[in-house]
C-alpha cells in the first residue's frame, strides 16, 4: 500500500485541445512530475464519466485525475520537490491546459495506519 498519495485534478482549455492535453499529460507531465518526486512508485489517470450536461445547462467541464501512489510519508518534502521543479523550469506547460475557469486542484494524503 502507498504511504501517501498525490492527487491532480485537470483540464484541457476545450474539446479541441483534448487530444493535445492528453498527449502532453502522459508524454512530458508524468515523467517530470516522477523526476521531480523520486518516491512515486505508480500513476494512474481517470476522466470524469459524466460528462452529460445537466438538464437545461452547459455541458460539464472534461475534468481528469492523475493518482501519484508514494512510497513516502514526507508530503511537505514531495510538495516542496515538486515545487521546486516548477520554479527551477523543470517543468512544461502546455497551453491545452486549462488554467483560469478550471483549473488544476492539487491535493496531498497520507496513508491510515492499519
Amino acid at each position: 500500500m502507498a504511504k501517501a498519495m498525490f492527487l491532480a485534478w485537470a483540464s484541457p482549455v476545450d474539446e479541441a485541445s483534448e487530444a493535445e492535453f492528453n498527449q502532453w499529460y502522459e508524454s512530458t507531465h508524468i515523467p517530470q512530475v516522477r523526476a521531480a518526486i523520486p518516491a512515486i512508485t505508480a500513476v494512474h489517470r481517470y476522466r470524469l464519466a459524466d460528462l452529460q450536461a445537466e438538464p437545461g445547462g452547459a455541458p460539464r467541464a472534461r475534468r481528469y485525475l492523475a493518482v501519484y501512489e508514494l512510497d513516502t510519508d514526507d508530503v511537505a518534502g514531495a510538495a516542496a520537490a515538486l515545487g521546486g521543479a516548477a520554479t527551477e523550469g523543470r517543468m512544461d506547460m502546455t497551453p491545452a491546459m486549462d488554467l483560469q475557469a478550471n483549473p488544476p486542484d492539487l491535493q496531498w494524503y497520507l496513508g491510515l495506519p492499519g
